[in-house]
């Protein structure tokens, strides 16, 4: 056996394994083997001691496995399923439950003075501490105490000295459960002597963000503070084994895989990414990694038709959950109509219970895997592409009577036992019948894989809350909660609160015998003809307070209120005052309308600053939560006297950041939201005349608001900064009186198309998730944007994830457009449409000409080319000076004659004084094309390609070029060309050239020219269109006066910019052909339109005296 793991020693030591390392790990196991076998006896007489290193000693009389419960295995074998799970009571690792013996004690104070001695504590066996390594130790907090331990991964128990623990006390440390002298045996490596053991306690200890309850042991005179192995797992600082890189999925309910009915009929909708502030991204990122790794979600590889946006909640401790906006979807997926249980039916089993027991599962809907088949409809999109459920997800609008008709069927059969959703309940008439239910119905959950909630889970109590109602064991009544808000009316101060307290009279008037003669002093009260605001204190006497009263008690009597049927239309009325919310459950059948429950809660100061459209929606999300366990499953309608909730809480709106998170939690109600005058809003009343809690709690925290605030505030400007311009800017202020009292002026009239997307959070205006900037930040926002020079695209991308305000498009491209920078890197203007040259009136009137060279020879190639017919002659010469030039001119127009026109790059051959003489004697127009834009003369250019086409492949075969060069004239002058259609040589000498292809000669060529002439400019016009599509060409909008930067055409380097940084001024325009002038030095050039760029916004001349003329 020691050889075997002296063998196992040697392999860990890898490279490092020396002589004097396997001697003293030889000696080292020796040496534990000793030890261990003087251990064979017990030591302590109360102690029982295993040769096993670091186990606890279990009772297993009534099980096997004191980890699972079952048969055939010890605790700890591989095979055990409790292995790696967690406890659902004390948290821990490595048993389930209901083979927890941890026990939940009070918090007691700091001390070793109070211990418990009416229980002694079981006996356990010897644990031995094997502190092998001294450089791991990490900074941690034991009750709210920093204080360092080293991680020792030999020891299972956590060990502090005697002078850590007195330091403890004395910072206060809060603690819970503290022995003296606990029955506890420590023996040290190399020793046989057990450790002193002054007490034991639990705490809280925590590294990081990770938290977690452990117990630790206080040794006499020891000289490390040591964090044991199982608490150094869970708190994610070791990690031991060979799956340390393994990821556990999250459970889900056995042999259940659940289709989602989709109406075909409802088109397909792809809604687009909805931008999220960028510091969001990483958390969203991990979150989205963290749900793929626990198989709830997988990516999507391919397209889909259906398409949800995501939103991201921050939470208040940092964490961030993952919302989808399922609501365009939900309208296509058919609801089941399985019915939710009600009291009604549930009555007649709970008559004779006494016991109850509470199981909750942890993250019910994610327990149960959807079909692939039906999973495309739960597809979102992210920054990162495409992901989509493969567990149910809440927002699914089916998921509640889904959920429940599972449940259903995996408790169907067991006694004393009901559930609702996510809720499941235990009863028994005794002990031993409650405890009977319990245990088989954990039973019949673990083999299911149900996972529990444990934080959620109570046992054995003798009063519940379910279903609106009180179980106990002296029966079931309704939940106070629904009916106490009428009890805690306050009297009436105005005729408008008065007329709206007997407007909920006259509701349920039929359920209340002798209404008339009831309310006749209030009526007295309202034939004063008083105003609405008027008070009515002054008037109000004995008679209208007992009539009060009187009318409350019979709001409150049960038998004035209805029983719930699922079966029936169902009507929720909400409604908000400044001070409250109220809201009424009512349901219709044949009789008429019935009151099935009441609701009030009043605004807190927070909530008190809402906007009236905040309240209203705060007030219709907090009345379905309210009355939720009537309405899961179940289409209802939510009441209103605010008319825009309507187009808010419809599937296709986009509220502001508040609301949105609101209208999110209803994603699982199927509703449907009706307006109705406020004169018949029955719930006007309870937000109005409940008397004002002094407990005023938040029904949801701003925290969402408040990070959207935090993570899109421009870091160059401090949140008090944008607060205090708020409150002083014009824009601001109208939004404000817009929003809280409905009067909106004209200069603010762009705020008001985005109205319903509009909140303020202390003071700051938000347009969903996104800052509004005062005025009087908005440069200094636009400044800090630009930092790094993004391009207009990127600049506007930037702002829209965190800011917003009227016309911010237009200003961020004004930006972008006058920085010097970005204007002197940026990609040249558009190219002005092709103008097309008019075809010649005849043969050689318009001649193109053109140089091409040097060859490798030395030789340059002097290209002619006819416009008119597309001839060309190629001359070959040796040198390329004017002189050269003309002589060959010379020689070609003493056979074909004198053109009108030759056009002409700038070289100095076609610039020079002997050129513009030559022409001038024989009266032809010398043009020349625009420096840089060999486009102008492209006809020769084009037959440049081609020339050097023939020149290539007679180098690569090895023959004379000029043969080959002679040869491809021959072809080309007899060829008809692919825009006239006609040959060159038929165009220009009105007859073809004879080559080595037989023809028939005397062709008749009269009425060439029409043909010709049409043909050339349909094809003209083709490639026009094209190629003004292609390089998206306009006309540009330079003028006279205007000044621009002249693109660097010679670089001198990787750095030197596109443009030239000295502006230049317009001095003539034609079409794309600019004359330019330096208005410093007078310098003249001529450029086309794409070798500028327009000097934006302001500008000044750059004093440069050193400027050269590039022409």
């Amino acid at each position: 056996m020691l050889l075997l793991d002296l063998r196992k020693k040697i392999l860990a030591l890898g490279d490092n394994a020396t002589l004097d390392n396997i001697i003293l790990e030889a000696n080292a196991l020796e040496t534990v083997g000793r030890e261990m076998e003087g251990f064979s006896t017990p030591s302590c007489s109360s102690m029982q001691i295993s040769n096993s290193v670091n186990k606890v000693f279990q009772d297993t009389s009534k099980f096997d496995c004191s980890c699972c419960g079952r048969k055939g295995h010890l605790p700890k074998d591989k095979s055990c399923p409790a292995r790696n799970k967690d406890c659902l009571k004390c948290g821990r690792k490595g048993h389930f439950q209901i083979c927890c013996r941890t026990k939940v004690n009070r918090k007691r104070n700091v001390g070793f003075n109070r211990y418990k001695n009416n229980k002694k504590p079981r006996t356990e066996e010897t644990d031995y501490v094997f502190h092998i390594d001294d450089d791991c130790l990490v900074q941690c907090k034991i009750g709210n105490v920093p204080i360092e331990l080293l991680i020792d991964s030999g020891s299972k128990s956590n060990l502090i000295t005697g002078d850590s623990w007195e330091f403890l006390k004395e910072n206060k440390v809060h603690v819970w459960n503290q022995i003296k002298n606990p029955e506890k045996c420590f023996v040290a490596y190399a020793s046989n002597t057990p450790l002193t053991v002054l007490g034991a306690f639990d705490a809280e200890i925590s590294i990081g963000d990770q938290t977690k309850r452990s117990t630790f042991y206080v040794i006499k005179n020891g000289s490390k503070n040591l964090l044991g192995k199982e608490t150094a797992m869970a708190l994610g600082v070791l990690k031991i084994g060979l799956e340390i890189n393994s990821i556990e999925v999250f459970p889900k309910f056995k042999d259940v895989l659940i289709d989602i009915p989709i109406d075909k009929n409802i088109k397909p909708v792809c809604q687009p990414y909805r931008r999220i502030p960028i510091p969001l991204e990483a958390k969203v990122e991990k979150k989205i990694n963290e749900l793929i790794e626990l198989d709830i979600i997988e990516p999507v590889n391919g397209p889909s038709r259906w398409v949800s946006p995501m939103v991201p909640i921050l939470k208040q401790n940092g964490d961030i959950r993952i919302c989808i906006d399922m609501r365009r979807a939900n309208t296509a997926i058919i609801r089941e109509n399985h019915p939710l249980p009600t009291m009604n039916g549930l009555l007649p089993h709970l008559r004779k219970a006494k016991l109850f027991s509470r199981l909750d599962i942890k993250n019910a809907f994610h327990q149960v895997e959807i079909s692939p088949e039906s999973r495309e409809i739960t597809t979102f999109i992210t920054n990162k592409g495409l992901f989509r459920y493969k567990r149910l997800l809440f927002g699914i609008s089916c998921a509640p009577e889904l959920f429940q008709k599972i449940m259903e069927r995996i408790l169907m059969g067991l006694k004393g036992v009901i559930s609702f959703i996510d809720d499941i309940v235990i009863f028994g008439s005794n002990e031993t019948e409650h405890d009977n239910n319990l245990d088989a119905t954990l039973k019949r959950l673990k083999e299911n894989y149900v996972l529990l909630n444990s934080d959620k889970c109570a046992f054995k109590i003798k009063e519940i809350t379910f279903l609106g109602h009180v179980l106990s064991s002296k029966g079931v009544r309704p939940l106070d909660n629904y009916i106490e808000s009428i009890r805690t009316f306050r009297a009436p101060k105005t005729i408008e609160e008065l007329q709206s307290f007997l407007g909920l009279i006259n509701f349920i008037g039929k359920w209340i015998p002798h209404l008339a003669t009831l309310t006749e002093p209030f009526r007295k009260l309202l034939r004063l003809k008083l105003s609405k605001t008027a008070t009515i204190a002054n008037y109000w006497t004995s008679a209208q307070k007992k009539c009060f009263l009187k009318l409350k008690d019979q709001l409150s009597l049960i038998r004035s209120l209805g029983y719930y049927d699922s079966e029936e239309r169902t009507q929720v009325f909400a409604d908000a005052s400044p001070v409250g919310l109220g809201a009424v459950l009512v349901q219709i059948n044949q009789e008429g309308s019935r009151i099935i429950a009441f609701g009030n809660k009043s605004l807190s100061d927070c909530e008190k600053r809402y906007c009236q459209t905040e309240k209203e929606a705060l007030a219709l999300v907090w009345a379905v939560e309210h009355f939720r366990i009537y309405l899961f499953g179940k289409t209802f309608e939510l009441v209103t006297d605010h008319k825009p909730l309507e187009a808010i809480f419809g599937p296709n709106s986009k509220p502001c950041a508040r609301i949105e998170r609101w209208v999110l939690r209803l994603q699982s109600y199927k509703f449907k939201v009706v307006y109705k005058p406020g004169k018949n809003n029955i719930a006007d009343p309870l937000s109005r005349l409940c008397i004002v809690n002094s407990e005023k709690t938040n029904f949801d925290s701003d925290e969402y608001v408040h990070s959207i605030v935090q993570f899109t505030c421009p870091v160059a400007i401090s949140l008090n900064q944008i607060k205090e311009c708020s409150k002083s800017d014009h824009e601001i202020s109208k939004v404000k009186r817009g929003l809280y009292e409905n009067v909106w002026d004209d200069c603010v009239k762009k705020f008001r198309m985005f109205e319903n997307e509009l909140c303020f959070y202390d003071n700051i205006l938000l347009r969903g998730n996104k800052i509004v900037i005062p005025v009087q930040l908005r440069k200094a926002v636009l400044e800090a944007a630009h930092e790094g020079h993004p391009g207009i695209a990127a600049m506007k991308a930037r702002l829209r994830t965190k800011v917003w305000w009227p016309n911010i498009d237009t200003e961020a491209e004004k930006i972008v457009k006058n920085c010097k920078g970005c204007t002197l890197v940026s990609a040249p203007n558009p190219p002005n449409p092709i103008k097309r040259r008019e075809f010649p009136a005849g043969p050689w009137i318009d001649v193109a000409t053109d140089f091409m060279g040097p060859l490798p020879n030395g030789y340059h190639l002097f290209v002619i080319v006819d416009y008119y017919s597309r001839y060309k002659e190629i001359k070959i010469m040796k040198t390329i000076t004017a002189a050269d030039t003309i002589r060959v001119l010379r020689e070609v127009f003493s056979r074909l004659g004198n053109p009108v026109s030759i056009t002409a790059d700038n070289g100095k051959q076609f610039s020079c004084s002997e050129m513009r003489s030559f022409c001038s004697e024989r009266a032809i127009i010398l043009h020349h094309t625009i420096p840089y834009w060999p486009q102008q003369n492209g006809e020769v250019e084009r037959q440049n390609k081609d020339i050097l086409k023939r020149l290539k492949i007679s180098h690569s075969l090895k023959k004379d070029w000029i043969t080959e060069l002679q040869n491809y004239l021959v072809m080309y002058n007899s060829t008809p060309h692919s825009t006239t259609g006609k040959t060159p040589a038929e165009l220009f000498f009105n007859r073809q050239f004879r080559d080595k292809i037989p023809s028939l000669i005397g062709q008749d060529y009269r009425g060439l020219d029409g043909e010709v002439r049409d043909k050339d400019h349909m094809q003209k016009e083709i490639g026009k269109e094209y190629a003004n599509k292609k390089r998206k060409a306009k006309e540009n909008d330079l003028d006279r006066g205007d000044k621009v930067y002249v693109k660097n055409l010679i670089k001198h380097n990787k750095l030197t910019s596109d443009f030239g940084t000295v502006p230049y001024t317009v001095v003539n325009k034609k079409g794309g052909d600019i004359e330019l002038e330096n208005s410093e030095n007078g310098e003249r050039l001529r450029r086309n339109v794409v070798h500028l760029k327009r000097v934006e916004g302001e500008w000044q001349v750059c004093k440069s005296p050193n400027t050269k003329n590039i022409e």
